[in-house]
């Protein structure tokens, strides 16, 4: 099964609906500092109980809506090694340094797995309420009771947008050579899988990352791009797969239009 099929498609408007109730769940501890628990991982990375409730009620969601698909999350450890030909990928609260020094900058996502990649996607953007997900080649963007269709964009005569985090931008070095000549309209620090939305949708163009994450930060978005017309690749130009050992990505680059 290379494409999502049925039963899972009649599912997508209760997907949405439960991104958005985890999106207005986050934002309950985003705009109350004082709920707000901060707690250092093993890693030394932060996560709040905002991450984790958001994790208690997107598992339960999805194993209500999909029995017998496992959920593998970033919050739950335990689930980490699971093996499945079939199952959920999700990080449920994605840019969490950001969520809290209030920078707005924050998202959720879930993806449905089969194999090594991808088949079906959301990114949920609480602040702005929209949920972004693609599958079938096809991408929508769903707002204020709305869904509108959404593509990636030719290469802008006045030139591409690139997106970097800010621990990337201080390192012209590792991504100028990738460019081979791009003109470039603007450079644009920007947070989160937030970036693959903005390439989905045809506001921004490109978009790599030279330092490792893990593969909940990207499944979704890679599917939506995809599924917009773009591509995501490894930094040589490979297929970008999933089940990777520790579910550890190594850098990558997602286009919206060929360099």
């Amino acid at each position: 099964m290379d494409n999502i099929t049925p039963p899972f498609e009649p599912l997508i408007p209760k997907l949405i609906l439960l991104c958005e109730e985890g999106g207005k769940l986050v934002l309950e501890f985003y705009k109350n500092a004082e709920a707000l628990e901060i707690i250092k991982k093993g890693d030394g990375s932060p996560v709040t109980n905002a991450d984790h409730r958001s994790h208690q009620l997107l598992t339960q969601g999805l194993k209500n809506l999909t029995p017998g698909i496992p959920v593998i999350s970033e919050e739950d450890e335990d689930s980490w090694g699971i093996k499945s030909s079939l199952y959920w990928l999700i990080d449920p609260l994605d840019g969490t340094k950001g969520f809290i020094h209030q920078d707005g900058q924050f998202c959720i996502n879930v993806a449905l797995m089969e194999g090594h990649k991808p088949i079906l996607g959301f990114i949920h953007i609480p602040l702005t309420n929209e949920t972004f997900y693609g599958y079938k080649n096809k991408a929508w963007k769903h707002i204020s009771g709305k869904t509108i269709p959404i593509q990636t964009r030719n290469r802008p005569l006045e030139g591409s947008v690139l997106l970097l985090s800010n621990y990337d931008l201080k390192n012209k070095d590792k991504w100028e050579p990738y460019l081979k000549g791009t003109r470039l309209a603007k450079i644009e620090p920007l947070h989160s899988a937030i970036k693959f939305c903005r390439v989905a949708e045809g506001a921004a163009d490109i978009y790599f990352r030279f330092v490792p994450c893990k593969e909940w930060d990207t499944a979704a978005g890679q599917i939506l791009v995809e599924a917009a017309g773009g591509l995501m690749a490894t930094l040589d130009g490979l297929p970008f797969l999933y089940g990777k050992p520790d579910l550890k990505n190594e850098g990558f680059q997602v286009l919206g239009h060929k360099l």
